[in-house]
């Protein structure tokens, strides 16, 4: 199916209750992105908050109205611009164009998503926007089906809906309602039970046009999803139903905490914001939770497919609260200039240009002319008209803000070094931390998806149980684009990064004994490579392999109000001398 690229589209919107469908015709140059702005206090500022899922579900008329609406958005026609397929397909296929913004010069074929690119998380927040904005509006049209005593109470919560995040650190395993077949709530016409629109998209037009679904193995690498007729996640065969119970098992084995490392060590924003930078990042940590979703043979482990999972839109706003975590926590850094490798539908790679704070934001328009959003313009949640619970920064000074969202993540994600009981006017707290750091290019297996899975101790004998073993302390995926076939970034690194506190901790190291906790690395530390179907990859066929121990030191706050700050470093090479990817890079 090729997307309308008409100047004019209609936009469909179902009144569920009501059993009807209401057209309307809106012409526009281009779709304008503005944000919700119901519900904010004209008086102090304050704005709705996109909530946690889990909090969401209590709160009965929103939560109602959301799944309504979420309903009504997936069951828009297909050829509709504001339909849940036309927004989803932006990210990845169809690979066409989406409201008149085609593809620039000498780009390559892919989505309009940025990956690998500092632009990762300001190019997602306008798109989260969008789908925001086209939900709300059917949350709106809902709610004035309501009658009698509850309109005003349906009236009130469409202009405070936000939609919700999954806190997937906090709690490693998918929402158990989004897994549900049918939920329970209140429609217009009474308490009903039906369908969930959380946990799966069922295509209108299907089977597809192989022209941008293409169901060949010898075109695509994704090609076994173009028979699917609905998402599934983490199916055990290309043709399977989803297996959420393992998608679990991996999601709770995957070391999300580890985050709390990518949001307080780095004080450069590029760092924490790409695996394109050295350092630990929100993006892998984020790819993470794609893989464990997708699985094998499932959506979200396909960049190219991964929107349309209903899932992706409860993880994706979770990254852009992490990212305002981030913002919140260093207002004064931000996206300094990188090269972009891999380009977009819009963006051109090969590294010749740099993503930059003015950097197009495309296909998001700001108003009906085509002026894009930018990672400038995008820096700030306020003029998009939402929060987060922890980002309440209409009745505080900045540096009050700053301390109270470092105290919330600490609380929230703080590892057991964070937690030292201490009072606020006792002296820093200096702790040595260790860390392994890797890179290696991500086509090194020709655009084949693969994993780095790091060990201590014993592994498993099965590879398929790798991702779920407790000796398991970190993993690192690599997911290239799908429409890059023949290896043309072979030699462009990717980078992770990841802490061995905890990894330590759990097997009576605390790290502080240098010669002993190195002692120990060097006989139990190992790293082996397996395609993402479960192949393992001997590591001498990754050239570009390369493995670091770094220790350093950390000093933890005086309180609960400071951020932990790291040390200079040093790199033990005999922990990794003589083991196939050890150290050969260096920075």
């Amino acid at each position: 199916m090729r997307f309308s690229s008409s100047v004019g589209f209609v936009v469909f919107t179902s009144r569920l209750a009501a059993a009807a469908t209401k057209e309307e015709t809106v012409t526009y140059s281009h779709y304008p992105i503005t944000g919700v702005h119901t519900g904010i206090d004209r008086a102090t500022g304050s704005r709705p908050l996109r909530r946690n899922i889990l909090d969401l579900q209590k709160d009965e008329p929103t939560w109602s109205l959301y799944i309504q609406a979420l309903a009504a958005m997936q069951g828009t026609p297909e050829t509709s611009l504001l339909s849940y397929y036309q927004i989803a397909g932006i990210h990845g296929r169809p690979y066409t164009t989406w409201d008149n913004v085609g593809p620039g010069v000498n780009t390559p074929l892919t989505g309009y998503c940025t990956h690998d690119s500092v632009l990762f998380p300001s190019w997602h927040r306008p798109y989260l926007v969008l789908y925001e904005q086209v939900l709300a509006n059917h949350v709106q049209m809902i709610a004035s089906t309501y009658s009698g005593s509850a309109s005003h109470v349906y009236k009130t919560a469409a202009d405070n809906f936000r939609i919700p995040y999954w806190d997937w650190a906090s709690v490693p395993h998918m929402p158990h309602v989004a897994n549900a077949e049918q939920i329970m709530i209140s429609t217009p016409s009474g308490v009903r039970n039906v369908s969930n629109p959380l946990l799966q998209y069922q295509f209108q037009e299907f089977p597809f046009d192989k022209k941008y679904f293409p169901s060949s193995k010898d075109v695509a690498s994704d090609w076994y999803l173009a028979f699917y007729s609905r998402t599934v996640r983490n199916p055990d065969t290309a043709d399977s139903i989803s297996n959420f119970s393992h998608a679990n098992k991996v999601l709770e084995n995957a070391n999300l905490k580890d985050q709390y490392y990518a949001l307080t060590k780095s004080a450069d924003y590029d760092e924490f914001a790409t695996g394109a930078v050295w350092g630990p990042s929100i993006e892998n940590v984020h790819s993470a939770v794609h893989l464990a979703i997708g699985g094998v043979w499932g959506h979200m482990s396909q960049l190219s497919y991964s929107s349309f999972d209903p899932i992706f839109w409860l993880h994706h706003v979770n990254v852009d609260r992490l990212t305002a975590l981030y913002q919140a926590m260093r207002p004064t850094s931000y996206l300094t200039p990188y090269p972009d490798h891999y380009g977009s539908y819009t963006l051109q790679g090969g590294g010749k240009i740099n993503d930059t704070l003015s950097t197009p934001l495309q296909p998001f328009s700001t108003d009906t002319h085509g002026n894009f959003w930018t990672s400038s313009s995008a820096q700030s949640l306020g003029g998009f008209g939402y929060s987060y619970p922890e980002i309440q920064d209409w009745n505080q000074t900045p540096s009050r803000l700053q301390a109270n969202v470092i105290a919330q993540v600490n609380a929230l994600y703080g590892r057991s070094i964070s937690k030292v009981k201490r009072s606020d006017l006792e002296l820093q707290v200096r702790l040595k931390e260790w860390s392994v750091r890797i890179s290696v290019s991500k086509f090194e297996l020709h655009g084949q998806r693969f994993i780095v899975h790091t060990f201590l101790g014993d592994i498993p004998q099965d590879p398929l149980e790798w991702s779920v073993s407790n000796a398991c302390v970190g993993s690192f995926p690599l997911l290239p684009p799908v429409s890059y076939t023949v290896n043309p970034h072979h030699r462009v690194p990717t980078y992770h990064e990841f802490s061995l506190t905890e990894g330590l901790k759990a097997r009576g190291y605390d790290g502080q004994d240098s010669t002993l906790t190195a002692t120990f690395l060097q006989e139990a530390l190992q790293w082996k490579v397996q395609l993402v179907n479960g192949t393992v990859v001997p590591n001498d066929r990754l050239d570009s392999l390369s493995v670091q121990v770094l220790e350093g030191t950390v000093t933890l706050g005086s309180s609960i109000f400071k951020l932990p700050e790291y040390g200079e470093r040093i790199v033990h090479p005999q922990i990794t001398k003589g083991k196939l990817g050890d150290m050969r890079t260096g920075r």
